[in-house]
This record gives C-alpha cells, sequence and structure tokens, in this order.
C-alpha cells in the first residue's frame, strides 16, 4: 500500500508539474513582444498565425524538424502555419530560393526533407542553384522546373518578401518561431524545443 502511495504520490507530482510549467511562460522572459505587430503573412483571416523562420543549413532549425512537425500535424484547425526561409546574406538567399522555387513546382513537401537531410545526413555542399538542382534532380526532381523557377519573377518576390519579414520580426537568428505577428520565440528564450511548442499551443488558446 506505502509503495502504491508513493507512486501514485510521483505520478500527481510529474502531472501538477507539467500544468505549472506550461502556465509559467511569461512575456519579457520566454517569448517577446514584437512592436510594432506584423501583419499575416498568408491568408489567415480569423485565425492565429504561425510562422517558422529556418535556414537549410542551420543545424538547430534542422534539430528542431520533428517537434515543429509533430505539432503541425495536430495543430488545431483554427491555426494557420507558414514556413519562411530566413534570409540574412547571400547564401542563405541561394537556399531562400531554392524553397520557393520547390514550392511554386509543387514539390516543397519532398524537396523540404531532401534538402535538409542532404545538408545533415549526407554532408551535402548544397550552396548554390546548380548544386541544388543536380542534388534535387538526382532524388526525383525535375531540374529543368527547378531552374526555371529558382530565377523567376514570383519566386524573386516572395524572397523580397521574406528579407522584410526578417527585418520585420527583429530575428537574429534561427529557428525562430512568430505567433500572431505579435509574438516571438525561440529555443534560447524558451528553453528548449518543447517548450516553444508549449508556448505556441499557450498563446493560440489565449483569448
Amino acid at each position: 500500500m506505502t509503495k502504491f502511495l508513493s507512486i501514485f504520490t510521483f505520478a500527481m507530482l510529474l502531472v501538477l508539474g507539467s500544468a505549472v510549467t506550461a502556465q509559467d511562460y511569461v512575456e519579457g522572459k520566454h517569448y517577446v513582444r514584437i512592436e510594432p505587430t506584423v501583419p499575416p503573412v498568408g491568408d489567415s483571416e480569423g485565425r492565429h498565425e504561425v510562422v517558422e523562420l529556418f535556414w537549410y543549413g542551420c543545424p538547430h532549425c534542422y534539430d528542431f524538424e520533428p517537434d515543429i512537425n509533430a505539432w503541425k500535424e495536430n495543430k488545431p484547425d483554427d491555426v494557420v502555419f507558414v514556413r519562411v526561409p530566413a534570409i540574412f546574406n547571400p547564401r542563405w538567399e541561394q537556399h531562400a530560393r531554392a524553397y520557393y522555387a520547390l514550392e511554386q513546382i509543387g514539390e516543397l513537401e519532398k524537396g523540404h526533407v531532401l534538402i535538409f537531410s542532404g545538408m545533415h545526413e549526407q554532408n551535402r555542399a548544397l550552396r548554390d542553384v546548380d548544386t541544388i538542382a543536380r542534388f534535387l534532380a538526382a532524388n526525383g526532381i525535375d531540374e529543368e522546373k527547378f531552374r526555371e523557377s529558382f530565377n523567376s519573377f514570383a519566386v524573386e518576390t516572395k524572397v523580397n518578401r521574406a528579407k522584410e519579414l526578417v527585418r520585420q520580426y527583429q530575428i537574429t537568428g534561427v529557428p525562430a518561431v512568430i505567433v500572431d505577428g505579435e509574438y516571438k520565440v525561440s529555443a534560447s528564450t524558451a528553453g528548449g524545443y518543447s517548450q516553444v511548442i508549449d508556448i505556441i499551443e499557450q498563446l493560440t488558446r489565449a483569448e
């Protein structure tokens, strides 16, 4: 009986500890307010918008992928998720162009995984249109379509928008998550990747 009570008490402490932790995320410490608020990136009228800023060459962004993908698969219907490739220099711009080119030709879901795994699991140097195009072609993505899209006006427009969003969100590193254009969260402020997810859920539940 004593053993049962000890196990029960320990389990209750874990539950209560988790509940307290979930309520302990505070503005200015675990996440920060963006001033002024940035308008929605996509079509999210009447819904919450969660934006993840990332870079394919960033190991932390790669490590964050399982957490953000798991959350995305189970997010509420009133939450819209948008990825934005961050751009801080010309090399990052090449990867942003690749992201939007894949989106334009309908290969984003496959190509996104390929580039991340190619760089971080296979140590591939995917640094420009040629290396990226050849790598994607070797994995079943049309090289000609990708190259045409890479330098298209549509991709150029989205790249310029991504640069502006980096400035408006006032980010200095990735991965970073923006909630409703109003709050900025990172693993360093939140305390870890799972805590970033907790804060996303907390902020999108708030009335």
